[in-house]
């Protein structure tokens, strides 16, 4: 490098030099003082005295990172910027009142109802005013940590249960509520249900089942009362003297009508069942009570059952022997006893029959 270049850039360097702190000024050596009679001033490897050449200046560079000051710069202005926005925005959120209120000093007691009345109404919050100030000024990571109303209600609604909402198909097959029987309402019949139902070609849309372990008189009571009340019903019944289970199927065009009637029945089933002694009149029988209990077109049935066979027939002998002129005739089955007469036969001995159980049903 030329002696030229050298002094320029050693300019260049002096004039970036950060200036020393102040203090007694040291004397820099110069190669200009290096003379052929003194080798004070000149370096040690300078052999001729009076041609050294001049020693180059060593001055501390200072390097400066522009990224790391831009960097900072910016990271500083953001933290302020965010700072000041947060603590604006829950002022906003958590008062009524403006952020700007000027701070009074306190009033005198002869001046405290005059300043009240001058005091300024608080401003009411308007719908949306925090959301759209924290839009305005706050960060998208600030807005994520801040709650509204409207993402509240918005979860309750989300986690009530659907099945609030839900309703159940009203041709859903259901089943009724009743004791030691099982109720069964079909509203709509479909192609492969009819032939479990026994019913292939019948074209009722509706059908009902109610099916009993055993089988005992009141249903056939029951059902003999309540059925024909109804001429848009038809029934299939399947009822033993000798025990077994107990099965009537019920069809009918409107399932309503049949729910209703399946309801009925299954309450009238079920009268006196806690009764030890239950006793059934019907002093007009019809074709189901003559068929099962062996009654005359012009007879009357009463059935008394007890809680075993010899019960029954006890039970009803008492009663003959003590009525000897009832002109009743006495019957008996496996777990009941029958009793036949004429309709006035039995309309004069239907108060005493009635005496042997509280629950006494008369058709």
């Amino acid at each position: 490098m030329s002696s030229f270049m050298k002094d320029v850039v050693a300019e260049v360097l002096q004039r970036n030099r950060t200036p020393a702190p102040a203090g007694p000024a040291t004397p820099v050596a110069s190669a200009v003082s290096c003379t052929a009679d003194s080798k004070k001033n000149c370096t040690p490897t300078c052999s001729t005295p009076g041609n050294c050449p001049k020693p180059e200046l060593t001055l501390p560079l200072k390097r400066i990172n522009y990224q790391k000051e831009q960097a900072a710069k910016r990271l500083a202005s953001i933290a302020a910027e965010a700072a000041g926005a947060a603590g604006s925005a829950l002022s906003v959120l958590s008062s009524p009142l403006p952020a700007a209120t000027q701070v009074r000093k306190p009033a005198s007691p002869a001046h405290t109802d005059s300043l009240q009345q001058k005091a300024d109404p608080p401003v009411k919050e308007q719908p949306g005013q925090g959301r759209q100030f924290a839009e305005q000024y706050l960060s998208p990571l600030l807005q994520r940590t801040l709650s509204w109303p409207e993402q509240q209600d918005n979860t309750r609604a989300v986690s009530a249960p659907a099945s609030a909402t839900e309703q159940q198909d009203p041709l859903e097959p259901v089943q009724l509520p009743a004791a030691d029987m099982e109720v069964w309402l079909f509203p709509r019949i479909r192609d492969d249900l009819r032939p479990l139902l026994g019913s292939p070609g019948r074209n009722y849309s509706a059908a009902g089942v109610i099916s009993a372990p055993s089988c005992h008189p009141g249903q056939l009571f029951a059902a003999e009362e309540l059925l024909p009340q109804d001429s848009g019903l038809e029934a299939d019944i399947s009822w033993s003297a000798d025990g077994g289970s107990f099965e009537l199927k019920l069809f009918g065009q409107d399932y309503q009508l049949v729910a209703d009637k399946l309801k009925q029945l299954t309450a009238r089933m079920q009268d006196g069942a806690n009764s030890a002694v239950r006793i059934w009149i019907s002093r007009e029988p019809g074709r189901l009570l003559r068929r099962y209990f062996s009654g005359g077109p012009q007879e009357a049935v009463a059935v008394v059952a007890g809680s075993t066979r010899w019960n029954s027939i006890g039970i009803a002998e008492q009663w003959l022997q003590r009525n000897p002129g009832s002109g009743l005739r006495l019957c008996t089955e496996r777990g009941y006893s029958i009793l036949t007469g004429t309709a006035e036969q039995m309309a004069a001995s239907a108060p005493g029959l009635a005496g042997l159980s509280a629950p006494c049903r008369r058709t």
